[in-house]
């Protein structure tokens, strides 16, 4: 299993500015969001959930930080749902390469789901038929989560 630090870490380079400028939707002192970089065109506005501190697998998180990415996760998802008008929402979390993980830092899959997606069937299905979102495109996704949670109550 690769030993990935915080300082290689492709999530914490976004987390830390280094990558894709003014595409964190959401952040606190415990959890942020931003929008994946491949997603399902059927399936546009999917969102990761991340822990800011660098924390490679599930097993690895403590109970100080169980509770607020639980509470983060919950809001987003009503808010993906809302924002995008989807039917339903699917979350989605790997653990290791054989468990689906190839992000090395915790993240939940947030990723609206729609009447007859055929997200998870048929040769397109997820994540077979993903495409790369470009940055623009992940920034204006962002921009508009971070709108709606901010109408929410849910702050930056």
């Amino acid at each position: 299993m690769p030993d990935v630090s915080a300082a290689s870490c492709v999530f914490c380079k976004i987390l830390r500015g280094e990558l894709t400028p003014n595409v964190v939707a959401f952040r606190n002192e415990h959890t942020a969001v931003f929008p994946a970089r491949h997603q399902q065109p059927r399936n546009q506005g999917h969102m990761l959930v991340v822990p800011i501190r660098h924390v490679p697998h599930l097993y690895d998180i403590g109970v100080d930080l169980a509770g607020p990415l639980m509470t983060t996760l919950a809001r987003v998802a009503a808010t993906v749902k809302s924002v995008t008008t989807a039917h339903g929402i699917t979350v989605r979390q790997n653990n290791e390469p054989h468990g689906g993980q190839d992000v090395f830092h915790v993240h939940f899959h947030v990723i609206p789901r729609f009447a007859d997606d055929e997200f998870n069937s048929g040769d397109q299905r997820f994540p077979y038929g993903t495409i790369e979102v470009p940055v623009a495109e992940r920034v204006r996704q962002a921009a508009k989560l971070s709108a709606a949670l901010a109408e929410t109550g849910t702050t930056r």
